[in-house]
């Protein structure tokens, strides 16, 4: 066989090996907004988070000293793990589930979606990434999208009205968060050690800080065992396996080997998952006005993430 013809497989099996990851964070990613709500019906929202990202992290730190993958950390990696799983978990994860107990967790999916808007935003003021102006028109249409939704008041789950704009805010900072990470791995280039050891040590640093906030937020002294649902004990371990062990360390890899945009179209699709499941399952009305906000953003989402990449670094 030709080297050619040798390259020209490996090229096909890389790319499939990207969709299937893709695949996979469109319908792991897709579905955890629903299990996260049923945990938080009745375990404390930061103690959720952390409980969840330190059991993950920990498995997959194990799992690269296991499977020889682990390496000596450098202080740059230790210093990028440790800043990035506090801004993606600690602070992103954990606002993202305060916000779970107030919101339906098809409009946080339908929310979510921006994230390639911040994305393109941070890339631009961080990296002097010039956007091209099919995606100035996408980030348009996405902030046009996100203004329709934070209109619907109504949508807030029962009993929790009056923390719908403070929701709204949370998930704006949690997805601004979790998308600034991203940056700052991507831009500090230390996909020389293996996804699981990066996502493992991020998740722990992160559910570190998240378990002492919880403590010093006192929902230790008030948390009850006893009125724990099994729904909430079921969605805990899927959240712990797959939302988080399996899905950020795709979600790593992926980092490593393509586009940050490209990785981004989890985006649309995962709002498509949430909002059939919290239907079926949660019985969460699907208002016209968020299916209109919902087209919108994603329309966004698909003109920022298939544009052609024609940005422009300049040097600072």
């Amino acid at each position: 066989m030709k080297k050619s013809q040798i390259w020209g497989m490996n090229q096909q099996n890389h790319q499939l090996k990207i969709w299937a990851g893709l695949i996979t964070l469109y319908l792991v990613w897709g579905s955890t907004y629903l299990a996260l709500r049923f945990v938080v019906e009745t375990v404390p929202s930061m103690m959720a988070s952390g409980f969840r990202n330190l059991i993950a992290g920990t498995i997959l730190f194990i799992f690269s000293i296991i499977s020889k993958k682990y390496q000596k950390p450098t202080r740059k990696m230790l210093f990028t793990t440790i800043v990035t799983g506090f801004l993606m978990l600690t602070f992103g994860n954990g606002l993202f589930t305060i916000a779970a107990k107030w919101i339906p967790s098809s409009f946080s999916a339908l929310f979510s979606a921006i994230g390639p808007v911040l994305l393109v935003s941070l890339l631009w003021l961080i990296n002097h990434e010039k956007p091209n102006l099919r995606v100035i028109a996408g980030a348009f249409l996405g902030i046009v999208g996100v203004g329709i939704l934070m209109t619907l008041k109504s949508l807030a789950l029962k009993g929790y009205e009056q923390y719908y704009m403070l929701g709204v805010l949370f998930l704006f900072l949690a997805i601004f968060a979790w998308n600034f990470g991203v940056v700052i791995v991507k831009r500090a280039m230390i996909f020389d050690f293996h996804a699981s050891q990066i996502s493992g040590m991020q998740m722990m640093t992160g559910g570190i800080f998240s378990l002492m906030i919880s403590l010093g937020l006192g929902e230790f002294n008030h948390f009850d065992f006893s009125i724990i649902q099994p729904k909430a004990y079921l969605s805990f371990i899927y959240l712990v396996v797959f939302g988080s062990s399996l899905a950020f360390l795709v979600f790593n890899w992926l980092s490593k080997v393509t586009s940050p945009t490209l990785v981004a179209t989890y985006t649309y699709v995962n709002p498509l998952v949430a909002m059939i499941l919290g239907s079926l399952f949660a019985g969460e009305s699907l208002h016209p006005l968020m299916l209109l906000a919902g087209a919108i953003i994603i329309t966004a989402v698909i003109l920022i993430t298939t544009a052609r990449n024609k940005t422009t670094v300049e040097n600072t």
